[in-house]
């Protein structure tokens, strides 16, 4: 799993302070801009985060990341200047990039505890080997899924689908999953054995274009999975099959590490 990138790093840091520099370190100061000062030790912050993302430290590097917080500070006090943090629903925008950047920052820390081996691939692949071999695996099948916490919202999701509503934009905006939700809902090509029940009983009765009429419950939440496309299922090799591979499992971790922590919270209604 690949750690938290630069710009989700700058979003956590800096919107606490509506994207001013932050404040991290000391250090001597190296340049002021209109007053605000950035120090060496906010430069070293961000060389180590591209350090640790594979980049080498050097004078150019180090130049081009200057570069880089000079501007954001002066944007930062443009747009303070001209109030546009708190402008129509930027103030939510705001936020919301905030939890997103939390939310993946949990993740990136659930992965450092559970890596993802080529050992786990290559299990992985095995099983798809043994698994091609069984009738219900004759076709797999390209799906994408909205997942909400609730039957009764499930419900209204598919009442706005049957209306007309895009499913992509949907999921985008609904979808507990955050990574397939980012994609649209798309969760890629499965077999049916690779699903929880019942996911995977029921996409074996669904043709391309068509969406549950009645949502699923599973540990993970409430389904509206809709069929992208069918086909033979041709086993490829493992080569040709880890990078998917990999990507599926993280996928399946994802949604393992949200359903044990939704078994750990209390929902509750006030007055109820």
């Amino acid at each position: 799993m690949k750690h938290i990138n630069k710009i989700l790093l700058l979003i956590l840091l800096g919107l606490a302070s509506h994207f001013a520099t932050a404040q991290t370190g000391g250090g001597t100061v190296l340049v002021v801009v209109n007053g605000a000062k950035i120090t060496s030790g906010q430069l070293n912050d961000w060389v180590n985060v591209a350090v640790s993302e594979g980049a080498k430290d050097s004078p150019e590097l180090r130049q081009s990341i200057m570069n880089d917080l000079i501007l954001r500070e002066a944007v930062s006090q443009d747009a303070k200047k001209t109030g546009l943090l708190t402008s129509g629903n930027n103030a939510f925008k705001l936020k919301l990039a905030e939890q997103n950047a939390v939310l993946e920052l949990w993740f990136a820390q659930y992965f450092k505890a559970h890596p993802l081996s080529e050992a786990d691939v290559k299990a992985d692949y095995d099983k798809q080997v043994a698994l091609s071999k069984e009738p219900q695996n004759a076709k797999e099948y390209k799906l994408s899924q909205i997942v909400v916490s609730s039957e009764s919202e499930a419900n209204q999701v598919i009442a706005q689908l049957n209306k007309g509503t895009s499913f992509a934009t949907l999921a985008q905006e609904k979808s507990l999953d955050k990574s397939s939700g980012s994609r649209g809902g798309i969760m890629g090509w499965v077999l049916p054995s690779q699903l929880v029940p019942p996911i995977n009983d029921v996409v074996l009765n669904m043709t391309k274009g068509q969406f549950t009429l009645k949502p699923i419950q599973t540990s993970n939440g409430w389904h509206i999975v809709m069929v992208d496309d069918v086909k033979p299922f041709v086993l490829p090799s493992f080569d040709e099959s880890k990078a998917g591979i990999a990507q599926a499992l993280v996928q399946q971790r994802r949604q393992e590490a949200v359903g044990a922590l939704m078994k750990t919270i209390k929902i509750s209604q006030p007055g109820k």
